[in-house]
């Protein structure tokens, strides 16, 4: 789930202890891993796109969507929508929305285009796209693409805060936290307020009315699920089709159960692990390995240096319980690294190899440190979502503990807050054909979450890729059953058989893969 380490509870939250040397609450990243993890797509080829101007006079110019910290890119055709900031004062300061049409690749585009919207939240629209274009060019050949930079992300008026070397964000402790956060607040452009997602939702649909689109089809991953039904919520008439991946209830508080699914999570590979032969031979018990990691750790604390990803410099951390926490929780989000996790956990509790865990982690981390903008997030978080936390944290057993609930407490109490409609919360009930994905063993969006959402939808089909993480549309076969979902716009006679033959990465037994 940025050009700095992210200090929210949503995206690569970096909290800490002593400088330079211990890392505590980090790297908390329920939805934006998609990013980070996503990167081995391959890129689509892509015309060069003529300049044109649509009926609203938006100039419309042909651009390159890129990835940050990745190769991966496609052209498009790219134009500004300005808005108000404060709906509610409409000659009041205005900001310019980024707006980005793929036009369809075949001679003839369906008249209804795909809305993609981004996770994170933070996560940019336009430059998340790449990352599901290859998945999903089947949608693409028949139909545009309309990619909107959520207002606070990406080119419309991001809300970044000033960058932080990694090693200083890995030291920040609570009192820090609330500094840079403060740091943060006052550095950004724009009213915090005015970042929520029902507001961003009425920018998206003045960009589809702009673009002289009369009814789209709607595509959210992780948080932009969230997005997605508010949208469905506001502008019905406009909607011919959902796909949902990584289903976020619009029930849920994210963050109140994030200690209570990574453990669901990790403890899940784990045991399927001792299933396997191969690994269950090479590590034996890895779920108890785990346990006695964690009791070791909070005895004694490991110090670690390794090489930075990027910099070839020298990395110290501070292995404790909250960073074992956060290195697990960052690799449980894929299944490909995942397939890693018994490897690294009986490498550290056999052998004390804490480095291999802390490179693994940091290559995560730099992977998502510039997809996210602090400020949107802060601003549909504290808005949205921790009013709802509860007043004290319960006191669990679980691997993350009460991190969560402490790190969203001291932000969003020097954050401002939104306005929010009084039904934000309330399920929405649509009988628009809808198709939620999820990713069997996903540490933050888990299926419950989508058959939860599901009920409220009659008309609709929930699938699970079995094996995976979050995100399922990249994995195997899902970007084609999303493609004829998204085609027939129903979820009658859907072809699923695929996804029997979908399995999860094989378990790695050396740092070369899944052989000795």
């Amino acid at each position: 789930m940025d050009s700095q380490l992210n200090k929210s509870y949503l995206c690569g939250s970096p909290w800490s202890g002593e400088a330079g040397k211990t890392m505590k609450t980090a790297f908390f990243t329920p939805l934006t891993a998609a990013a980070g993890l996503m990167c081995c797509l391959l890129l689509i080829p892509a015309a060069v796109l003529a300049e044109e101007s649509d009926e609203s006079g938006i100039e419309l110019e042909t651009c390159e969507l890129l990835v940050p910290g990745t190769p991966l890119s496609t052209i498009a055709q790219c134009g500004w929508l300005t808005v108000a900031e404060n709906p509610d004062e409409p000659e009041g300061r205005q900001i310019d929305i980024r707006v980005a049409r793929v036009p369809a690749r075949g001679r003839v585009a369906e008249p209804d285009p795909l809305v993609f919207f981004a996770g994170g939240p933070g996560q940019s629209a336009t430059e998340s796209w790449p990352i599901v274009a290859r998945a999903l060019k089947d949608v693409n050949e028949t139909r545009d693409i309309l990619l909107v930079d959520q207002r606070g992300t990406g080119q419309s008026n991001a809300l970044k805060c000033p960058q932080i070397e990694l090693d200083k964000a890995l030291a920040l402790d609570w009192e820090d936290l609330g500094r840079t956060t403060q740091e943060c607040l006052d550095s950004i452009d724009g009213d915090p307020r005015y970042y929520t997602t029902t507001i961003a939702m009425h920018d998206i649909d003045a960009a589809r009315k702009a673009l002289g689109y009369e009814s789209v089809n709607l595509f959210g991953g992780s948080y932009g699920t969230r997005a997605a039904q508010v949208y469905l919520r506001l502008f019905p008439e406009q909607v011919r089709s959902v796909v949902l991946d990584s289903v976020v209830p619009q029930t849920l508080a994210l963050g109140t159960e994030h200690a209570e699914k990574l453990d669901q999570s990790i403890y899940r590979v784990l045991r399927s692990c001792d299933e396997d032969p191969q690994c269950g031979e090479a590590f034996p018990d890895s779920a108890g390995k785990l346990m006695q990691l964690i009791e070791s750790l909070d005895q004694n604390p490991v110090d670690v240096t390794v090489d930075h990803p990027t910099t070839g410099e020298p990395f110290p951390l501070t292995f404790e319980r909250e960073v074992l926490a956060s290195s697990l929780r960052m690799l449980t989000y894929s299944s490909d690294t995942q397939a890693m996790l018994p490897l690294l956990i009986y490498g550290a509790a056999e052998e004390g190899r804490f480095d291999r865990l802390a490179s693994q982690m940091l290559i995560a981390a730099t992977g998502l440190q510039q997809s996210i903008s602090q400020g949107m997030e802060l601003s549909v978080m504290c808005a949205e979502d921790y009013p709802r936390f509860p007043d004290n944290a319960p006191e669990t057993g679980l691997l993350l503990g009460d991190m969560m609930h402490k790190a969203v407490g001291i932000q969003c109490g020097i954050w401002p807050r939104g306005p929010v409609p009084g039904n934000f919360n309330d399920p929405v009930s649509s009988d628009v054909p809808v198709l939620l994905l999820s990713g069997e063993l996903d540490p933050v969006t888990p299926p419950e979450y989508a058959e939860q959402t599901a009920q409220h939808f009659p008309n609709s089909l929930s699938l699970v890729a079995p094996g995976q993480g979050h995100i399922a549309t990249t994995r195997g076969c899902m970007g084609e059953i999303v493609s004829q979902f998204i085609e027939a716009a129903s979820v009658e006679e859907l072809d699923t058989e695929c996804m029997s033959r979908m399995q999860r990465t094989p378990y790695f037994i050396s740092l070369t893969g899944p052989t000795p």
